[in-house]
């Protein structure tokens, strides 16, 4: 199985599952292994405050590509 996310992609937290609802836009800066759930993990940071969380593949998804920027794939 391989990550649907790369390092430095920059996501979205898809769920309300952060004691704090912290909303934003994260970066993906370590690949996790395999859960014992079989799902993929994530160390992401939030761009602005910094704060870092351990997610789950299904906890993310990327950000909307800009009409003429970088698309993320």
């Amino acid at each position: 199985m391989s990550h649907k996310y790369a390092l430095g992609q920059l996501v979205h937290s898809a769920g309300m599952r952060f004691a704090d609802r912290t909303d934003g836009i994260y970066e993906v800066i370590r690949l996790m292994p395999e859960s014992s759930t079989g799902e993929l993990g994530y160390r992401i940071r939030h761009t602005m405050s910094g704060t870092q969380r351990a997610v789950g593949e299904s906890e993310i998804r990327p950000i909307a590509a800009q009409p003429g920027g970088p698309t993320a794939d």
